[in-house]
């Protein structure tokens, strides 16, 4: 069941479309992920759910009531910045309770329902040892679930999360991003995490929502839109090498590094694609060989392979050797507005 629905939203800021159209239904207790580059609509979007943005038109509905013209307080929604926005002059506890504080008037919570409700969100992140410390005593992952737990303690019906991770080192992320997303699951809230970061979509999302120029170019599980991109733009935005692209007569086509691989590595080479591939640098990155160069007949587009370190196969440096992608790893786009076609006839390499 939908408890966030968005129909034909649109914002703009003078002359500039930041969201430009988008239908969007968002499920109980899912985790989606808003994903696109800076400047594609992706917070906007995010803010009008949270009624910090009035959309220029179009409707947004959570559960069966529309907010579109209601203050962010009435919306039962919470969020978290990027910058956790927390007040540097409380500790932990008034941290958590200033939401409580703020919604005194309406619920009429007591102080000791005040005090169980902040413990009780503490201790569900963890967090109920921090209770008296000031911001400025704890980590960036603490401060983190921090104002998770401030956003949360109101019981929201949908948590919005606004790159929460994107100020942690690399490492703190990745243990940030299991804690996130172990926490969700076991709360069951709907959350939605915009972020610019194709590895935190990947690993958080059930669903990701693709974003660019304000409009959504592709929705589905983080397999589905790695596997079966919607167009070029999806297909070059997700992965890390991105996915190859060449030109051919009419059209374009693109294979991802990982499937680019030398011949005799196919398990099924007679039905595979075989490109003659020139050597130009090689890359060792621990588990991986990153191979730069050039397939034959393409020589002006750069073309990337990734070959697993611990695979004993020679790769010296301006060298051709035959090289091969599965036909089914092989996508095809239309040159001009950059849409996945069916499979097309590939010219044969020089």
């Amino acid at each position: 069941m939908s408890i966030v629905q968005l129909s034909r939203l649109k914002k703009y800021f003078g002359a500039v479309r930041a969201v430009d159209g988008v239908d969007l239904a968002i499920d109980q207790g899912e985790f989606l992920v808003i994903l696109g580059p800076s400047g594609c609509g992706k917070t906007t979007l995010m803010r009008m759910i949270a009624g910090l943005e009035k959309p220029t038109a179009g409707q947004i509905y959570i559960g069966d009531q529309d907010v579109t013209d209601l203050p962010p307080r009435k919306r039962g929604v919470s969020m978290v910045f990027q910058s956790y926005a927390l007040y540097p002059h409380m500790n932990v506890f008034n941290n958590i309770a200033f939401p409580l504080k703020a919604q005194r008037r309406e619920k009429k919570y007591s102080k000791r329902a005040m005090r169980d409700k902040v413990e009780s969100t503490a201790r569900l992140l963890e967090i109920d040892t921090l209770l008296d410390r000031r911001p400025r005593q704890l980590s960036g992952g603490q401060r983190q679930r921090v104002a998770i737990a401030r956003a949360m303690v109101t019981q929201p019906a949908v948590l919005l999360l606004d790159e929460p991770l994107s100020n942690l080192d690399a490492k703190l992320r990745a243990n940030a991003r299991d804690e996130l997303k172990d926490f969700q699951r076991s709360s069951n809230i709907t959350a939605v995490f915009v972020t610019h970061d194709q590895i935190e979509a990947m690993g958080l999302g059930d669903r990701i929502v693709v974003m660019s120029e304000g409009k959504i170019q592709q929705i589905g599980s983080p397999q589905r839109i790695y596997d079966d991109p919607a167009n070029e733009f999806v297909a070059t935005f997700l992965g890390s090498p991105s996915m190859n692209i060449l030109s051919n007569e009419g059209f374009r086509f693109g294979f991802r590094p990982e499937h680019f691989l030398p011949k005799t590595l196919q398990d099924n080479p007679e039905n595979s694609r075989i490109f003659r591939y020139f050597v130009k640098r090689v890359e060792y990155l621990g588990s991986d060989r990153l191979v730069y160069g050039y397939v034959r007949g393409h020589d002006s587009a750069l073309t990337l392979a990734k070959v697993p370190s611990n695979v004993r196969v020679s790769l010296d440096i301006e060298v051709d050797y035959e090289f091969a992608v599965h036909n089914s790893d092989i996508k095809y786009f239309d040159r001009s507005s950059g849409q996945r076609i069916e499979q097309q006839t590939l010219a044969q390499s020089d």
